[in-house]
């Protein structure tokens, strides 16, 4: 599987365990900001260390990179599936969404950048018009 179920399913399994994210990183004897960097998918899986975060937070590796019980992979229980299918757009949908915003906000601010970049050349053109007659 890819790391995009990983992610989402470290950060929940992390919080169902009642521990910060700085409190696991101690007890599988990592640094803070990897399990930062793991949970928002900047950094790819260390092989090492998948496993002692599924330890500590009681899960299978299958169930932390899945999402799943490992016995459903086996079964391959349909509902589970889409059930899991279903919850993984509308987080992605959701994610979407807040990056359309983010997009839309600093095209705003890029519009009003921009506008004051021109009201600066224009002012600076005049200037130099003034300085000409001047001379």
């Amino acid at each position: 599987m890819k790391g995009d179920f990983f992610h989402t399913n470290l950060r929940a399994a992390r919080e169902r365990a009642g521990l910060s994210q700085a409190e696991l990183a101690e007890e599988i004897g990592v640094a803070r900001t990897t399990i930062v960097y793991l949970e928002s998918g900047k950094t790819q899986l260390v092989s090492k260390t998948v496993p002692l975060i599924a330890a500590r937070l009681g899960l299978s590796v299958e169930e932390l990179l899945c999402g799943v019980p490992q016995e459903t992979l086996i079964r391959g229980d349909e509902q589970v599936w889409r059930e899991r299918e279903q919850t993984l757009k509308e987080e992605y949908e959701r994610r979407l969404s807040a990056l359309q915003d983010k997009l839309d906000t600093e095209k705003r601010i890029n519009k009003v950048l921009q506008a004051n970049v021109d009201s600066l050349n224009a002012s600076y053109e005049y200037l130099l018009q003034q300085l000409r007659k001047e001379q």
